[in-house]
C-alpha cells in the first residue's frame, strides 16, 4: 500500500519547468483577433435583429493582411452562422481614418494655435508618426491628446453592414440580405432548438431515438419541417417525423413551443 505524506504541501513544491512548451504568441494574437471579429459581427446581428440561428450568406473581412484569417474561416463561420467567409485588402475603399482631437486636453497647452489645429484637422492636413503620436499644424500630439478611428464609407446599406474593429485595423462586412432559402433554414434551426428543449423537459436521454409529430398554426413551418426532414431527424435523433394538419386532442401528450412565425407543437412517442 502506498503511503501519502500529507504534511508536504503543494504550495511548498517547486513550480514545474514549462520551458519545453512552444511559444504560441502568433496563434494567441490570431485567436484574439478572431474573437474580436466574431464579437463585432454578433453586434451587427443584434443591431439588425438578425437572430444567430438565422444563417446569412457571407462575411467579408477587410484588412491589409486579412488573407491570414482564412485559416480560421470554419471557426468564424460557425460562431457567427454564415455560409461563406471572404477576405479583402482594400480598407481604403470602405473607410478612412478620422482624427478627433481632445481640445479640452490641449487647450491650455496650445491655445494660440487652436484655430490652426482645428483647420488642419478639418482639411485632413496631418500626419501619423506612430501609434501614439501625430504631427499637425507644426506640433506633435501624443497619447490621449488625440484619437484615430476608421470611419466607414461607400457601401450599400441595403445589402451590407460594415463596422470597424475596436483596434481600427480591420473591417467586417456582413451580408444582411435574406433569401427564402436562408429564412427557411433559420426556421429549421428554430424547430430543432424547440425539439431539443422539449426533449430536456421530457427528461429524455440525449442518445435516445425518438419519433416526432409536428403541428403549427403557420403552414410555412410545416412546409419547412417537410423540406428539412433529414436535417431535423439527424439533429434530434428522430427515426421518423410526421407533420399534422390538425392540432392534437387535449388528451394527447405534447409540448407547445412558441416560435417567431407561429405555434409549434412537438409530440414525443
Amino acid at each position: 500500500m502506498t503511503i501519502i505524506d500529507r504534511s508536504i504541501s503543494v504550495h511548498l513544491q517547486d513550480f514545474p519547468d514549462v520551458g519545453f512548451l512552444n511559444n504560441e504568441d502568433d496563434l494567441i494574437k490570431a485567436m484574439d483577433l478572431v474573437r474580436n471579429i466574431c464579437s463585432s459581427v454578433l453586434s451587427i446581428r443584434d443591431n439588425k435583429n438578425l437572430r444567430v440561428r438565422l444563417p446569412l450568406q457571407s462575411l467579408t473581412i477587410i484588412g491589409t493582411d486579412a488573407n491570414k484569417l482564412l485559416d480560421f474561416k470554419e471557426i468564424i463561420a460557425e460562431e457567427v452562422n454564415v455560409k461563406e467567409i471572404f477576405a479583402r485588402q482594400d480598407v481604403a475603399e470602405f473607410s478612412e481614418m478620422k482624427l478627433q482631437i481632445n481640445f479640452k486636453k490641449i487647450g491650455a497647452k496650445y491655445g494660440a494655435k487652436m484655430k490652426e489645429i482645428t483647420e488642419a484637422m478639418r482639411t485632413g492636413n496631418w500626419q501619423k508618426l506612430s501609434d501614439n503620436s501625430i504631427e499637425i499644424a507644426g506640433i506633435n500630439l501624443v497619447d490621449d491628446e488625440f484619437d484615430l478611428k476608421l470611419a466607414i464609407k461607400n457601401y450599400d446599406e441595403s445589402k451590407y453592414n460594415v463596422i470597424a474593429l475596436p483596434s481600427n485595423d480591420y473591417l467586417v462586412m456582413l451580408d444582411i440580405q435574406l433569401s427564402k432559402i436562408l429564412e427557411d433554414e433559420g426556421i429549421a434551426r428554430d424547430i430543432v432548438r424547440a425539439i431539443q428543449q422539449n426533449r430536456k423537459e421530457a427528461d429524455l436521454d440525449i442518445s435516445k431515438q425518438i419519433t416526432l409529430k409536428i403541428f403549427s398554426t403557420n403552414p410555412r413551418i410545416l412546409k419547412v419541417a417537410q423540406d428539412f426532414v433529414e436535417y431535423i431527424n439527424k439533429q434530434v435523433l428522430s427515426s421518423n417525423l410526421e407533420t399534422l394538419e390538425q392540432k392534437p386532442l387535449p388528451t394527447q401528450s405534447y409540448f407547445e413551443h412558441q416560435l417567431d412565425d407561429g405555434d409549434l407543437i412537438v409530440i414525443f412517442k
